[in-house]
């Protein structure tokens, strides 16, 4: 029902000063490679971004150690997270659930450090409070132009 009656045909827009952004969110048309970019900031930049670590159903790999690469939980304590709307997305794959949690990202912020998020736009939904303040790139496909590359 959220999506469903949630139709914008007017924002209002104010100027606001400057300030720093504790978010960072990159869109994309797929493919274009957002996923790069982020990891490329965090690597030349850890003292600034970090990525929040996502929650996952799925048993850990071996070497894989619980909070580094994945939070690892039970099946059912991430659909009792879900019901309370911990999650600012989730999906699954291969008999798997994935997600990110709200919280993950406000740990990055408690850290004094941005998070980046490559999220699907459905996301800002949540994202557009004072608390996360983010700062939303859409990163376009190149423009194809015939004989340029001839």
């Amino acid at each position: 029902v959220f999506d469903q009656l949630d139709l914008v045909t007017y924002e209002e827009v104010v100027k606001l000063p400057a300030f720093k952004r504790k978010t960072l969110v990159l869109l994309e048309a797929h493919g274009v490679g957002r996923r790069h970019i982020k990891n490329t900031l965090i690597t030349k930049h850890p003292d600034r971004f970090a990525y929040p670590i996502p929650h996952t159903t799925r048993p850990p790999k071996k070497d894989e150690e619980n909070g580094k690469n994945y939070y690892f939980v039970s099946h059912d304590q991430m659909m009792q997270d879900i019901s309370n709307n911990e999650y600012l997305e989730y999906g699954s794959h291969e008999d798997a659930m994935y997600g990110t949690k709200l919280e993950t990202i406000r740990k990055i912020h408690e850290q004094g450090l941005i998070a980046i998020l490559d999220v699907e736009p459905q996301a800002l939904k949540v994202l557009r409070t004072a608390e996360f303040a983010p700062f939303v790139v859409f990163i376009a496909a190149p423009t194809i132009t015939p004989g340029i590359n001839e």
